[in-house]
């Protein structure tokens, strides 16, 4: 009876622990900015209420700046060099670009115009797709 006990407290002590390659992986600050970025457009993107629309693309703006100033993962793997430089430039300026984008969204929300909101997401669809493809190494484990 008593190695019974002790057996199912074992197993059940194992089933509480954590699985060796279960660790969740720190996020990286770029990871969060991008996570709070994603979070305010997720936001404004069906808002109808201007002044919160304009509050939500307003933290887009922030946590694109923020963005700006990390590197992504991709990148910072690189060999030091002229390609590392251009691809660092390159990373700056679409998310400069990204930025303005929301700058548009808070105008048109200011402004009362929601059509042009719905063109702007459209944009930055595009926008994140096309950053996504060039900035983010595709985990073949996922495949």
């Amino acid at each position: 009876m008593k190695k019974q006990l002790f057996l199912l407290s074992c197993a059940a002590g194992l089933m509480l622990m954590p699985a060796a390659g279960a660790e969740k992986k720190e996020e990286s600050p770029l990871a969060k900015q991008m996570e709070s970025m994603d979070d305010a457009f997720k936001g404004f993107r069906r808002e109808t209420d201007p002044v919160k629309g304009a509050a939500q693309a307003r933290e887009a703006q922030q946590a694109a700046l923020k963005s700006a100033l990390e590197i992504p993962e991709l990148l910072a793997a690189m060999p030091e060099g002229p390609d590392k430089v251009k691809a660092l430039l390159e990373y700056r300026k679409m998310i400069g670009k990204l930025f303005v984008t929301f700058c548009e969204v808070e105008e048109a929300f200011l402004n009362g115009k929601m059509d042009e909101v719905a063109k702007i997401v459209t944009s930055i669809k595009e926008m994140k797709k096309a950053g996504h493809d060039k900035f983010i190494e595709e985990d073949d484990e996922a495949e």
